[in-house]
């Protein structure tokens, strides 16, 4: 029974950190809501989009209002804005963003209309969406398989020492190693696909997600390494620990960001 138990709560936790670190990203589609006319009104604004093709952008309908306006620019720095005239094709309101570099962001935002009067606008808080280059299917899902099993081995032996059920050494070594293929292996192939760059992360360039995944790596190894002649669980346990915290911290924060100014990618901006 506790073994079972193990694993139940090693799942709950893994899929809640993965839910919170994709809703809490900065690729994550932004909400529009509570619009005047319309208190249950719920759409959203995309974040990501792959190069090669618009961005399309759209708007659920609502009889709150019968205009929007999408007014755009490049970003980060200072370009001029062009407005879209978005139109409404049948329940929905659609509209394309222009095609982008790899890393390349446009900043957004709409404004709805209702007979002639702005009833609701993110000027305030566009969104910011980045294009990417596609990633293969056949990358792209392994690696996520893996860092979702990584972490929730890492939960399944942070739990085989709480509960004192199972051989939490051997489920350290298959972290490790299942870390090592996602974050090592298929991640930098990954982001090589979208954005040009196997690694971005320490010493070079600063992205978080290269960096967060090295930390809970090398404080796995080190966990190992203290514990491979005598049981130190406390180590086991804060390298267990150090791999939720960094799980749960938002995907693509401080990713790649193309300079338009300079014609090049850099890393480590919001």
């Amino acid at each position: 029974m506790k073994k079972a138990l193990v694993w139940i709560i090693a799942v709950i936790i893994t899929l809640g950190a993965s839910y919170y670190q994709r809703i809490s990203g900065p690729t994550y589609p932004m909400k529009i809501s509570d619009i005047t006319g319309d208190a249950n009104y719920s759409s959203k604004l995309i974040r990501s989009s792959e190069t090669g093709e618009y961005a399309h952008v759209i708007i659920d309908e609502s009889s709150a209002f019968d205009k929007v306006l999408l007014v755009y620019s490049k970003y980060p720095g200072e370009f001029k804005n062009d407005t879209i005239h978005v139109k409404n094709t049948g329940g929905l309101w659609e509209a394309y963003l222009p095609d982008q570099p790899p890393a390349g962001k446009l900043k957004y935002y709409v404004v709805l209309f209702s007979n002639g009067e702005e009833i609701w606008s993110n000027k305030d808080n566009p969104a910011i969406i980045r294009f990417k280059d596609p990633v293969p299917i056949g990358v792209l899902i392994p690696h996520v398989l893996a860092m979702l099993t990584a972490m929730l081995f890492s939960m399944v032996t942070l739990f085989m020492i709480i509960l004192k059920k199972g051989n939490y050494k051997r489920m350290s070594y298959l972290t490790v190693a299942v870390l090592l293929v996602g974050g090592f292996i298929l991640g930098p192939i990954m982001q090589n696909y979208a954005f040009g760059e196997f690694w971005t992360g320490w010493p070079n360039v600063h992205d978080f997600t290269d960096n967060k995944t090295l930390i809970a790596f090398l404080i796995w190894v080190i966990a190992m390494i203290i514990n491979f002649k005598k049981d130190r669980k406390w180590a086991i346990i804060v390298a267990s620990v150090s791999m939720l915290i960094v799980f749960s911290i938002p995907h693509s924060m401080g990713g790649s960001e193309y300079n338009y100014e300079e014609g090049v990618v850099e890393t480590g901006n919001k």
